[in-house]
């Protein structure tokens, strides 16, 4: 089988739009040009007669957004700006400074300086607070919009003016874009001496050749199980998803298939070459691992080539084709076809489609819908309902199911948070606290992989965190009912034409005032009860902020409990093997329908 074109969304080759929409008119006749000129008749009357001047372009766009309410979720139009973002998000790489940046108490904050960047080099910093971009302020300027910004054609440059913690003036960079490689495999390192560890974040053009680098290297370094981990993986370029599979099939081996309603899209895609991998593998997988990740992991669990662990994927069985519409400027992205995996599972979960797992796929749709729309909208029902009950086995006759995404072969639960821990990562708490403190060329010096979050610090860090105005009006689950009460109150006396503030409310208003002093009080032992949870994270966002993201992922790894039962697995032979045959399914969560 041919290999598919580099820029495919999950999917298939791009198109030239005038020949694919060719033949979709000739097939609708002269239904479609009718249906056309009444859509023109409308714009038409629309831009005679209506009371104000409304331009054909928002007419357009307008049209095209009530299209794509009839489609799927996935089929999208793109104008020149937003194409450029896609490509270079496919591609993996752009021109640019190297810097993630979010929002951090109102300002354009950077959040992480990305390794051997220009930005890392020059020495910009987790923390420092972006004041202008070139001539613009970016008070109140957005993400996006300031993404747009700092990007550009490599070899120019860009000024930032950077508000830096302890720093009393601002201070200027200079910096010359570079080509920023996204790094799809950012990660990868020994577990311990025999188990290896690679995490794939997306699906760009050269993910397969960075995976192939990590696996051969951690090979290289006496693993002999591997843990492939496609978390909150969003998918990405089929072809990457079939070379990715490679590496761990057996050649010949079909990765998928792609079936939709021109004939042209109905493809089979099969390993070429040996694998590069033969041991143990794990992968992990949860509801953020969509598209060619669903892909990558169909295909090792339908050929047995590994175990999964995690929970069920996020059901993106769906090809999207890339359409140019005029040009290179605009482009539509459209859903073409579904994707199948080795033993025939369609992996679409319902709201990723428009009519559900199954669309009129198959060459003698019309045969089987002679009587018109309603005929062929019943046999397309019919044709799902039929799906759904057969059965489908790997290729040791383990039973797995077409349910909507890929229920794993162990369900092994992430890390809970407690309510509380997400507050302080909500509000930015662990990223200001570690800035402040590592402004301090000491404290960062003292931040080695043996870092431990002293009592002392831990201590500071409790200070920091309840005299600070954007924690300071935290609001547990009980101070939270406590205002209900005190609304539902309010609204009584109302009703009753009573006065809320007067003597006769002042009993009420002092046993509110002692409840809401207590749970002022219940979210000081809440820090207290969530100590050892916030002292590991405390820790991460220290090494992040000095040693980089690989030291941060490197303790993080350590907690995983995904990752301890996947290694709990590649470290017993005989547990790993008879989960792999069929019996091991027995009474498991992943039983056919």
């Amino acid at each position: 089988m041919t290999r598919p074109n580099a820029f495919l969304l999950a999917g298939a080759a791009v198109l030239a739009g005038v020949a694919f929409f060719g033949g979709r008119v000739r097939a609708d006749g002269d239904r479609f040009y009718s249906d056309l000129d009444r859509l023109d008749r409308i714009v038409t009357k629309i831009k005679e007669s209506y009371v104000e001047e409304v331009s054909s372009r928002e007419l357009l766009d307008a049209a095209v957004d009530g299209m794509r309410d009839v489609l799927d979720p996935h089929t999208a139009y793109f104008e020149a700006s937003d194409y450029a973002d896609l490509k270079a998000s496919t591609d993996g790489e752009f021109g640019g400074l190297g810097i993630q940046i979010g929002i951090r108490d109102r300002a354009l904050t950077v959040v992480s300086p990305m390794a051997g960047t220009p930005a890392q080099r020059l020495g910009l910093r987790a923390g420092d607070r972006i004041l202008r971009i070139d001539t613009l302020e970016t008070r109140g300027l957005a993400v996006d919009d300031a993404v747009d910004r700092l990007r550009g054609k490599p070899g120019t440059k860009v000024t930032l003016r950077v508000g830096r913690e302890g720093v009393a003036e601002p201070l200027d960079f200079t910096i010359t874009r570079e080509i920023i490689k996204i790094e799809s495999v950012p990660y990868a390192g020994m577990l311990d001496d025999s188990t290896g560890y690679v995490r794939v974040t997306q699906f760009s053009r050269n993910t397969a050749a960075d995976l192939e680098k990590a696996v051969v290297a951690l090979r290289d370094s006496g693993a002999k199980g591997l843990v492939l981990d496609l978390r909150m993986n969003p998918g990405g370029l089929l072809d990457q998803a079939v070379e990715v599979s490679e590496l761990f099939l057996g050649e010949g081996r079909t990765v998928v298939s792609t079936r939709g309603r021109v004939r042209s899209q109905n493809e089979e895609y099969r390993s070429e070459r040996a694998p590069i991998w033969t041991g143990r593998l794990a992968v992990l997988v949860n509801g953020g691992s969509a598209s060619a990740a669903e892909i990558v992991a169909g295909a090792v669990q339908d050929w047995d080539r590994g175990v999964l662990l995690g929970s069920t994927t996020f059901g993106k069985g769906s090809v999207q084709t890339v359409l140019p519409i005029d040009g290179k400027d605009n482009a539509l992205k459209l859903t073409t076809a579904f994707y199948y995996t080795p033993s025939g599972r369609n992996l679409n979960r319902p709201e990723n489609g428009r009519r559900g797992l199954l669309i009129a796929a198959a060459e003698d749709d019309e045969d089987e819908a002679d009587g018109g729309p309603a005929d062929a909208k019943d046999a397309a029902r019919k044709k799902a309902s039929k799906a759904d009950s057969v059965t489908f086995k790997t290729s040791a006759g383990r039973v797995v199911r077409q349910s909507g995404g890929i229920t794993p072969d162990i369900e092994a639960s992430d890390r809970r948070y407690p309510r509380f821990e997400l507050e302080l990562f909500r509000r930015g708490m662990f990223f200001g606290f570690a800035v402040k403190r590592l402004v301090d060329p000491a404290a960062r010096a003292a931040v080695t992989p043996a870092f431990e979050v002293t009592p002392a610090l831990l201590g500071e860090f409790r200070t920091f965190v309840f005299a600070d105005t954007a924690f300071s009006h935290y609001r547990g689950p009980a101070a939270t009912a406590l205002d209900q009460v005190r609304a539902a109150w309010a609204r009584e006396r109302l009703d009753r034409g009573e006065d809320t503030t007067g003597a006769s409310a002042a009993d009420f208003r002092k046993a509110y005032g002692a409840l809401e002093g207590e749970m002022r009080a219940e979210a000081a032992r809440e820090f207290d009860a969530n100590r050892e949870a916030i002292r590991r994270e405390l820790k991460a966002e220290f090494l992040g902020a000095a040693l980089g993201e690989r030291a941060r992922t490197t303790l993080e790894l350590k907690d995983d409990p995904q990752v301890r039962e996947a290694r709990r697995y590649l470290g017993d032979a005989k547990l790993y093997a008879t989960t792999l045959k069929p019996q091991s399914r027995k009474g498991a969560s992943a039983a056919a329908k």
